[in-house]
């Protein structure tokens, strides 16, 4: 990611934070951002889908079908494929294994929400039996007064009817990063979205509030990106170059879209207006790319504004347009880490997370470095979303559990026995100290150590500590893992390990670093870290040690874009420290 500034690109750090090559896209790699939630979902007391309720992995359709339809309930999905159709109930979060495929029967969806409310759908795959111009159903559905729902990272292609619809009033939507296409298996209508079903349903009206951002209508889909009627849709941020397209949002009776900052690239209209069903109330086309689209339509109205805060990135020249094309044809789909790899399956509801869209714009080539070092993970951090920034009163606990030990020995790409702490009286934990490709996951309330020691980790002890967070008074556990190598040689010591850094903490109101030898210094201006003194090469990683960017030199003083609020880690060298962001 081009996150990485010079002191003397200050003046140009906005358009730095979105510049991209414009090489093929490679080959993709589970290394995705686990972007937050933003839009309508926010709204009516947020979308939060099974925070706090019980969690269970299935691998069978039996299963699925008996715990989405019960609802209350986190459900991680194994890889394999689904036959719908899957009912959804509330309050539930569907969270998928990469390679898990949810299929549309002969008739019928591959997924229904029906009256549901509370709902969050990620990191999946639909598959459709094809596209043709007989009366079936949608892949997806939300109908019937469907409310707060948010469907993210998800790939729905070769829908029966369409790829997704939501309505019959349903309400408080957001759909993001998203992937709708039809392949050779779809004959005809190849139409991807419709947000609102009758001219004559007027009971849709004061609902049908969508939020689709960040999301990509790729060749195959000709109509539908939205078509819209009666409701308030904001079309934002998104991607739209099918080949095959005709056109691309249509706006129909009492339709009230909000079309901004959009990119579309050789399509035949970007907007339809379609009046013979009404009057349209609002298509308003705000800052959008449009390269060799054929027939320009400047739109008619004003659009509603959004009662959520929601950062755009600016799409006014070629060059910031193929930025955000790239970022979401990276990203777009089913892209995101399996279970226990991302700490926001189910994230609190807030509209003030939604700052960041502004920043996620990535270099294709910075990506596929990143696809190769996501295990190069000196240290781990895992704090539960909900309780960032929360003090427990008292002293806090940790206790071990598992099979594992916490004195292991393990050989070079071979992974370890797993084990846990059950954190109590705390917010989180953090780990330091870990071999590349060991992490600590917070899993409820539970930290587990897991995971593969890299092929490339070196040989030796490394001693690692667990420290509980958000407690007054706060835990820690230690163990050291020896990595032999890949033949059985041991070395005494390596100057490679990663050292542990100290429990205690230093920094500003606005900045805090685990105390450790002072080979560098990290200071913070607004979501700017300027480091100081570092002569090796500099790691920026998330909270669950995800590589963000890396630079080979940075000489006596680089700046680190960070793209919002929260924890990071800062790895130069051997030394690693935990940033936090407020």
């Amino acid at each position: 990611m081009n996150y990485l500034l010079s002191k003397t690109m200050r003046v140009a750090a906005t358009f730095a934070a979105l510049a991209v090559t414009t090489a093929a896209v490679p080959a993709f790699a589970v290394t995705s951002p686990d972007f937050p939630m933003t839009g309508f979902a926010t709204q009516n007391g947020g979308t939060t889908g099974g925070k706090g309720k019980s969690e269970v992995t299935v691998d069978n359709v039996t299963d699925l079908k008996a715990y989405a339809k019960a609802g209350n309930k986190i459900i991680y999905v194994k890889p394999g494929t689904y036959m719908g159709p899957i009912e959804v109930g509330s309050n539930v979060t569907i969270y998928g294994y990469q390679g898990a495929i949810i299929a549309q029967p002969t008739t019928g969806s591959a997924m229904k929400l029906s009256g549901s409310s509370n709902v969050i759908i990620r990191n999946l795959k639909f598959k459709g039996i094809g596209a043709h111009d007989d009366d079936d159903e949608d892949c997806l559905q939300v109908n019937h007064e469907s409310k707060n729902v948010w469907i993210d990272h998800v790939d729905i292609y070769d829908g029966h009817d369409g790829n997704l619809d939501i309505t019959n009033a349903s309400d408080y939507v957001t759909i993001s990063w998203t992937k709708f296409s039809y392949t050779s298996a779809s004959t005809g209508h190849q139409f991807s979205n419709l947000i609102g079903n009758s001219k004559t349903k007027t009971s849709d009206r004061g609902h049908l509030n969508v939020t689709i951002h960040h999301t990509w209508w790729a060749d195959g889909v000709k109509e539908r990106m939205p078509r819209v009627r009666f409701g308030k849709v904001h079309v934002a941020n998104n991607l739209f170059d099918s080949k095959d397209a005709s056109h691309c949002v249509r706006a129909a009776v009492e339709a009230n879209i909000r079309i901004e900052k959009n990119v579309f690239i050789g399509v035949q209209k970007a907007l339809d207006l379609y009046t013979s069903d009404g009057a349209i109330t609002a298509a308003q086309m705000i800052g959008n790319y449009e390269e060799n689209v054929k027939k320009q339509q400047a739109g008619t109205g004003t659009a509603f504004t959004p009662p959520y805060t929601m950062s755009l990135t600016d799409v006014s020249t070629q060059a910031k347009a193929y930025a955000l094309r790239d970022s979401i044809k990276l990203y777009a789909g089913a892209t995101l880490p399996d279970p226990g790899k991302s700490q926001t399956v189910t994230p609190a509801s807030s509209s003030s997370e939604a700052k960041s869209s502004s920043s996620v714009a990535v270099s294709s080539s910075s990506v596929a470095k990143s696809s190769s070092s996501v295990a190069q993970s000196s240290s781990s951090v895992a704090q539960s979303s909900s309780s960032q920034g929360e003090v427990v009163s008292g002293t806090a606990t940790l206790t071990k559990h598992g099979s594992g030990s916490a004195k292991q020995e393990v050989k070079q790409g071979e992974s370890i026995e797993e084990f846990y702490f059950t954190v109590a009286g705390a917010t989180g934990a953090t780990v330091t100290g870990l071999p590349d490709g060991i992490v600590g996951t917070m899993k409820g309330s539970d930290f587990y150590i897991s995971g593969t020691v890299a092929q490339n980790a070196a040989v030796g002890a490394y001693n690692f500590t667990i420290t509980t967070t958000g407690a007054t008074t706060n835990a820690t556990k230690s163990g050291t893992i020896t990595v032999i190598g890949a033949n059985g040689e041991v070395a005494e010591s390596s100057s490679s390990k990663v050292e542990s850094s100290s429990s205690s903490e230093q920094g500003t109101t606005s900045l805090d670093v685990a105390t450790v030898a002072s080979h560098f210094n990290v200071s913070v201006d607004g979501r700017v870290l300027t480091v100081q003194g570092a002569t090796q090469a500099a790691y920026l990683l998330d909270a669950q040690g995800r590589l963000i960017t890396k630079v080979q030199s940075l000489g006596s003083e680089s700046l680190i874009t960070v793209p919002r609020a929260g924890m990071y880690l800062l790895r130069v060298g051997n030394e690693t420290r935990r940033v936090i962001v407020r």
